[in-house]
């Protein structure tokens, strides 16, 4: 199953010392080569001035995309929105689907 994860830096990130933050960020870059290198981590970007990740990941689970996030070395100086995602074209045919039934039960427009 496939996640979205958007993060941000916590306000508190900017008060650590560039001596704790670079660290951090080096084990973490360390710790997301090796996840996409195992292929649970497809994409990632920067956000361009915002100061925002995106991230997809490959997960069985939200459980398991939890344990992936909090494994970060910098997982608590970040925020996190995580959101699981469905294939577009099985969702589209779902919606499309259901149109159908509903189409048979009101043929017509209400006046």
């Amino acid at each position: 199953m496939k996640f979205l994860t958007i993060t941000k830096t916590k306000d508190v990130g900017a008060t650590v010392p560039p001596s704790i933050m670079r660290p951090l960020m080096e084990a973490t870059l360390d710790v997301m080569n090796k996840e996409m290198k195992a292929g649970r981590i497809l994409e990632a970007y920067f956000m361009a001035g915002s100061g925002r990740t995106v991230v997809i990941a490959e997960a069985k689970s939200g459980e398991e995309i939890v344990q992936m996030i909090v494994a970060l070395p910098i997982a608590g100086f970040m925020d996190f929105e995580t959101y699981p995602l469905a294939s577009f074209n099985e969702s589209m045919k779902m919606e499309i689907e259901a149109l159908k039934t509903a189409e048979k039960m009101f043929p017509t427009p209400p006046k």
